[in-house]
């Protein structure tokens, strides 16, 4: 009975969708998630960038890094304008 074995190999695949230009957009979204929080401040360019790099973690193949990033990105960009305009 021939067991396959995909303990390490899985760890190392999803590990990879956080790496790169996905660990970047995930970075970028938790920042303008907190930073309004933390310093009472808005930054409008951040979601925005982390909206290009969650794409482009998609198009790379880091679908779950990616839609993380653009996620957060979203959130914060909401965020960003509820201080803009509130």
């Amino acid at each position: 009975m021939a067991g396959t074995s995909t303990g390490a190999g899985a760890t190392a695949g999803i590990m990879s969708q956080f790496l790169g230009t996905a660990g970047w957009a995930i970075l970028v979204g938790a920042v303008t998630v907190v930073v309004p929080f933390v310093f009472n401040r808005v930054f409008f360019f951040l979601p925005i960038i982390g909206l290009i790099l969650g794409v482009r973690a998609i198009r790379r193949g880091q679908m779950i890094g990616g839609i993380i990033g653009i996620v957060l990105s979203v959130i914060g960009g909401i965020i960003t304008l509820i201080g803009l305009f509130g």
